[in-house]
């Protein structure tokens, strides 16, 4: 949960090796390319120090989503200008449904705007913590 990425870039690479050591991701490296490429397009910073970078990847497994606090704020380019500590990463597998990882995006960015969700998560301290708040 905890991360210690010096920029946006190392950490959506830490990120996509944790995938790869639990078995969600074959190659960490071609996944890591892959959401890359996705940022490039335009900014997963959604705001309020939060960011959604995702990916899809033939490197993908099982699609999952992983949570991460960064110990310092980084540049994200988000759409509010602030940095991001908070990061949602999503690992879609193209074998999923059509859709299925725009649902869960959408889910997801719902509940973001939701003042109280966003500050719960920010001050979750464990994965347990963060793992209940989501399912709420």
């Amino acid at each position: 949960m905890n991360l210690h990425a010096k920029d946006q870039k190392d950490a959506i690479h830490q990120l996509a090796l944790i995938l790869q050591e639990n078995g969600s991701v074959s190659d960490a490296e071609a996944f890591y390319q892959d959401v890359l490429h996705r940022e490039s397009l335009t900014t997963t910073g959604i705001g309020n120090n939060i960011a959604i970078p995702h990916g899809k990847s033939a490197s993908v497994i099982q699609s999952t989503m992983l949570f991460a606090k960064n110990t310092e704020p980084l540049e994200w380019h988000s759409l509010d200008g602030s940095k991001v500590n908070i990061i949602f990463l999503m690992a879609v597998s193209p074998k999923a449904k059509g859709d299925d990882h725009l649902r869960m995006l959408a889910k997801l960015s719902g509940k973001l705007m939701d003042d109280e969700f966003v500050d719960s998560i920010k001050s979750a301290e464990t994965t347990t913590e963060v793992l209940r708040i989501l399912k709420n």
